[in-house]
């Protein structure tokens, strides 16, 4: 029997706001940074709440992105951020072979949790409140153990160029507007 909760409904909610401003961005590096940077702490938020029973079927859910995909995700949000692409952490897969900080990316931080919330999304459009239910089970978990670090890392990094300064002015590079 599968248990789809109001906290599960919630993180659909927030996947499909997530998948949809991905998919269709084509902001200024000001304007993606400025909604980026409110979605992920709800995304987070919303998986870190989502509630999940026990698998229904003996196999995982459809994968629906693909290496095509994902990589057109990954250059998109790389052509939007440009220089700001890239930056260093402590806080990475591959640090355990490294004795100093690792190059990453936003980019590919971003499609990673895309892929994952987009996988989920995708099977609640079927419309099999099973298979829902095993999909959450299954995007949780990831959460848990690969998703949900790199979307507060790409979050961390995004939060340094909305922050940083012009070491000229003293002033914000980036500066954002309220939400209303």
């Amino acid at each position: 029997m599968s248990k789809i909760t109001k906290g599960s409904i919630e993180f659909l909610t927030v996947a499909i706001e997530f998948c949809k401003f991905i998919e269709q961005c084509s902001l200024h590096q000001k304007d993606f940074l400025d909604k980026i940077s409110k979605l992920l702490p709800l995304l987070y938020l919303k998986a870190s709440m989502a509630e999940t029973g026990e698998p229904v079927y003996d196999s995982e859910p459809e994968k629906f992105v693909d290496e095509f995909s994902y990589n057109e995700i990954k250059e998109n949000i790389s052509n939007i951020l440009g220089d700001k692409d890239q930056y260093l952490t402590a806080i990475h897969p591959d640090i355990a072979l490294s004795d100093s900080v690792i190059a990453a990316s936003i980019s590919e931080d971003l499609a990673d949790v895309y892929q994952a919330a987009k996988d989920f999304v995708e099977s609640a459009k079927i419309g099999d409140e099973n298979l829902l239910n095993d999909a959450l089970i299954v995007c949780i978990n990831d959460f848990k153990s690969y998703w949900g670090t790199r979307l507060l890392s790409a979050e961390l990094a995004i939060h340094q160029i909305i922050t940083s300064t012009d070491d000229d002015t003293d002033e914000p590079i980036i500066t954002s507007k309220p939400a209303l």
